[in-house]
């Protein structure tokens, strides 16, 4: 198979058959990747009578092969986050640029960074091999002018940061998160995947399966949270990431972000970040409305005392090199 045979397609899923891991194709042309998430894209592009009927199935193999002879577009930067902080407005804010790539929570990604968990012969180096490929699969030009490629990553990539770095040591990286009473609030309201018992795999944040389903569903959620805070505070106390606050968005993209990652805005696209920050960033067809003082008003004493009792010292502490304080020593406890 020769790599022109690929223009135009993407992975969308990493399957396994006999042991034998294999990839998901979607045919989506010139399509740009302009939902909210990833998936929103490919489920756009499935709806397509065309892109149903023609569907491709490769041995896993195939990604590397087309790496070869087609590398993609290297990953300009890496957005890691606690999740309800504002990463999907900066996401959003990233792919409107011109010439940008922006793949927010590729579910291929996921699929590479977890198959040791269905697949536990699965070596560390090759989920590094295989990431390096579907990151260079999906990171292919298709409209034509593309030289950018930002990755958001799912909250629960964190625990697999030393993957991600041992595929991408250079790329540069921020860690986005907020005040933890108000990411609880959200999560309460409707929790995310990760918060939910054997959705995402308990023994990524350090719990058995027995220890996660005997949880009140508010404790797991902290405890949780803790995790991804705690492996972010490890990445920015190392340099592996820039610290950025909700409280810091929109303004701080364009003034910190894009600095983080080398890059510099023209005046043009400066008014660009500025049109699409007016926007809910999972709705966009509403107006953005900053709902910190509404979840502040939803916080019961029981939010509060998890908050505290989980994850506030680790946020005090992100704010304190956010703020060039001194960070805890390292191999200290949290």
């Amino acid at each position: 198979m020769t790599a022109a045979t690929f223009d135009g397609w993407v992975p969308i899923r990493l399957g396994w058959r006999d042991a034998e891991p294999y990839v998901d194709w979607c045919r989506i042309g010139e399509n740009r990747f302009t939902e909210p998430f990833f998936s929103g894209t490919i489920d756009r592009c499935l709806r397509h009578p065309f892109t149903l009927m023609f569907r491709r199935e490769t041995p896993l193999e195939e990604l590397g092969r087309w790496r070869e002879a087609r590398p993609g577009i290297r990953p300009t930067g890496f957005i890691f986050h606690v999740s309800r902080c504002g990463s999907t407005l900066v996401s959003r804010m990233l792919g409107a640029l011109p010439g940008s790539i922006m793949l927010s929570e590729p579910g291929p990604v996921d699929d590479v960074l977890r198959s040791h968990w269905k697949h536990p012969s699965t070596s560390d180096q090759q989920r590094v091999e295989w990431l390096r490929g579907m990151v260079s699969a999906l990171g292919q030009p298709r409209g034509g002018g593309e030289s950018r490629l930002f990755i958001k990553f799912d909250a629960w990539s964190l625990v697999d940061l030393p993957i991600i770095r041992a595929a991408f040591p250079e790329t540069p990286a921020v860690f986005l998160y907020r005040d933890p009473v108000e990411v609880l609030v959200s999560h309460m309201r409707s929790r995310g995947m990760h918060m939910v018992p054997g959705m995402v795999e308990p023994e990524m944040f350090g719990m058995s399966g027995k220890e996660a389903a005997s949880l009140p569903p508010l404790d797991y959620c902290g405890r949780v949270l803790a995790r991804l805070f705690d492996l972010g505070v490890a990445a920015c106390r190392c340099g592996q990431a820039v610290p950025l606050n909700y409280s810091q968005l929109p303004g701080a993209v364009e003034s910190i972000l894009l600095r983080s990652f080398g890059l510099t805005c023209t005046p043009e696209e400066g008014k660009t970040l500025e049109g699409v920050a007016r926007f809910d960033a999972k709705n966009p067809g509403f107006i953005f409305e900053d709902d910190t003082e509404r979840k502040n008003r939803e916080v019961s004493e029981l939010i509060r005392e998890c908050a505290e009792k989980w994850v506030v010292p680790l946020y005090q502490e992100l704010e304190a090199i956010r703020a060039g304080g001194s960070p805890r020593p390292q191999g200290a406890s949290p």
